[in-house]
């Protein structure tokens, strides 16, 4: 098969997604990514099949720009099977093939439904009816959680339409380097860390708020990341800024780190968990959107509400060492029998062999 995969830009855990999935599917077919170098990950523009998308913007004019690329691609290319990630990419890539003489499959993910976000009902209905409308012009739709796949399902997409794949990682060990952020972390303390986007989704701006508002002389305070979307945010003084990591020195981190936090006020799926859990370190995390499929409150890690400090308060006053340590290894479990890579890879590939030879699926085990 010929394989594009389309995205407007691709950083953090669309492009771990994207990396683990073209790895695996370039070893049996021919595989391109199309997006903008602007906001994309070093990583992923280095791959031997990307194009780009540039110049582009999220703006009405970048779309329709973006389109017109996607477009000329397509009919370059003549691809098998377009794979289409994320909300912006979703509008221009599905519009691209319209009236096309030779039409590729069309596979789309939203990695986090744009209806399911914080905002405002009419905000939300805008969405949803986009989405709904776009959904007829693809042949498939991918989603990575039940949280997200039970949103499309309300959404009105039809279920035939639906597969659900949850996201997936390696669970093998990298090899590492001497760890260069040894002397930051502290011994006698449990330390915390915050991976990830510092923007509004992933509740950044919460988190620094909390911590300036309940300090805890137990707790040394990590985050590793920096603003993509939105404006940067006063990080304490006594929260260790480690700013951006390249993907290769994320291990080192989740290592040294004892406890992984997310207080997102959505989330798709929620990599960052999985990722902690890989290491056998245990998350406390916000109970929005997908994050309580994984994590199971007083199993492999801690919920919490936003809404009442308090809860998150209550967990940090009563970690116990004993508890940190049998949460990662629950975790590690988790992760190891649900979410290996393996089968995420194996599940795309043969909803993809099936749209392109109009043969049913070998085995009824996505959930429709």
């Amino acid at each position: 098969m010929r394989i594009l995969h389309v995205a407007d830009w691709i950083n953090g855990g669309l492009a771990t997604y994207l990396q683990t999935v073209c790895d695996a599917q370039s070893l049996r077919h021919e595989v391109y990514i199309l997006a903008s170098e602007h906001g994309s990950e070093s990583r992923i523009i280095r791959y031997t099949g990307f194009l780009s998308l540039d110049p582009y913007t999220r703006s009405a004019i970048g779309v329709w720009h973006a389109l017109q690329i996607t477009r000329k691609k397509i009919q370059q290319l003549k691809p098998d099977v377009v794979h289409v990630h994320s909300s912006f990419a979703g509008i221009f890539a599905r519009l691209a093939v319209t009236g096309l003489a030779s039409r590729p499959k069309i596979i789309y993910c939203a990695h986090g439904w744009s209806f399911l976000m914080e905002g405002s009902l009419l905000k939300s209905w805008v969405y949803r009816t986009v989405e709904w409308g776009l959904s007829f012009g693809c042949d498939a739709i991918v989603t990575i959680s039940q949280n997200e796949h039970d949103g499309a399902r309300e959404a009105g997409i039809k279920a035939a339409k639906l597969y659900y794949i949850p996201h997936g990682i390696s669970l093998q060990k990298e090899l590492l380097q001497p760890c260069r952020y040894e002397k930051q972390f502290e011994n006698d303390k449990y330390n915390i860390l915050f991976l990830g986007r510092y923007d509004y989704a992933k509740g950044f701006d919460w988190l620094m708020e909390f911590i300036d508002m309940f300090p805890n002389e137990h707790i040394r305070w990590h985050c590793a990341g920096k603003a993509v979307v939105d404006r940067e945010v006063d990080i304490p003084e006594h929260v260790v800024n480690h700013g951006w990591v390249d993907y290769q020195d994320i291990p080192q981190l989740l290592l040294r780190c004892d406890i992984v936090i997310m207080p997102s006020r959505w989330e798709g799926f929620g990599l960052s968990a999985i990722e902690a859990m890989k290491y056998s370190k245990p998350v406390i995390a916000s109970n929005n959107g997908a994050l309580p499929e994984l994590i199971k409150h007083e199993s492999n890690g801690w919920l919490f509400d936003m809404e009442k400090q308090q809860t998150l308060v209550d967990i940090l006053q009563n970690l116990h060492v004993d508890s940190v340590r049998a949460y990662g290894k629950a975790g590690y479990d988790m992760v190891k029998n649900n979410y290996d890579a393996a089968f995420m890879v194996t599940a795309l590939e043969e909803v993809m062999l099936s749209l392109v030879t109009n043969k049913e699926l070998s085995e009824k085990i996505y959930c429709r």
